[in-house]
């Protein structure tokens, strides 16, 4: 906590103690029943399967123009409430970023804490793999990824270009770019069953995978840090009073991170692409 704000970091440079209390959170609520609402299946389930309130994504044929717009705002809401939850069954855990444009993921690529098979005491990751419900007649199964060549992730460079947009239009539709993009590889395709993705890769169950949730972070910094650079003026004034459904929230309501509760590490908001906490 800072002042009060929970603060989110790198994922890479959590403290053992903070990993550890980000995955008891995960591995709470997948031990929830689906209809729970602390519950993984639950909160996945407002984005993709089976609830689809994820309709912002204009360009994948769930709104117009308009909703397309509200991508960034939505997202913001959706992830606060579900670290609220993370946080009542941990209180010391926060949703960390994923920093796809470090080295150490343009080396690596997915990073440890959610491609490790075993915490440090032993047990099961969960942050390797998140339940999905039974959708269209399909068993209950576990998350699947096929992450593509470190390389082509995204780069730093492209988040700083992305800086100089000063239309929040202009901005959503290239950050979204880059977010599509990191769906893409770090869903992948099963090199041995062309036809089997991985779930990253698809709208209606990306967010049952737990790194989905750091991914958003990532695009949620960005969005923060472009708005340290260019305001909030560019934003059109009828987007503002536009709800997020489901939750109780306007645009307008989401665009002081303080005011909701919660701060990314100072050093790591001076620089596009620098993720020292």
């Amino acid at each position: 906590m800072a002042d009060g704000l929970t603060l989110r970091k790198e994922v890479s440079t959590l403290q053992p103690a903070e990993l550890a209390a980000l995955r008891d959170g995960y591995q709470k609520m997948m031990a929830f029943s689906g209809g729970d609402n602390r519950s993984w299946i639950y909160w996945a389930g407002y984005h993709g399967f089976p609830n689809f309130y994820c309709w912002h994504h204009g360009r994948t044929g769930f709104g117009d123009q308009q909703t397309y717009d509200l991508f960034l705002p939505w997202h913001r809401a959706y992830l606060l409430y579900f670290e609220h939850t993370v946080r009542d069954q941990d209180p010391a855990a926060s949703v960390p970023w994923w920093d796809w444009t470090s080295g150490q993921s343009h080396t690596s690529g997915v990073p440890a804490a959610f491609s490790d098979p075993t915490a440090a005491d032993g047990s099961a990751n969960p942050l390797l793999q998140g339940p999905v419900p039974p959708i269209q007649g399909d068993p209950a199964r576990q998350t699947l990824r096929f992450p593509g060549p470190p390389d082509q992730l995204p780069t730093a460079n492209q988040v700083t270009a992305l800086m100089g947009l000063g239309s929040f239009v202009d901005f959503t539709s290239q950050v979204q770019d880059l977010h599509d993009a990191v769906h893409g590889w770090a869903g992948g395709t099963d090199p041995a069953n062309q036809q089997r993705s991985g779930d990253m890769g698809n709208i209606g169950t990306s967010a049952f995978d737990p790194i989905f949730w750091s991914h958003h972070v990532m695009i949620d910094r960005i969005w923060y840090l472009w708005q340290i650079q260019n305001g909030n003026d560019s934003i059109p004034q009828a987007y503002l009073s536009k709800p997020l459904s489901p939750f109780a929230l306007t645009v307008a309501d989401v665009l002081d991170i303080q005011q909701l509760g919660y701060e990314y590490a100072v050093s790591s908001v001076s620089a596009a692409g620098n993720s020292n906490a």
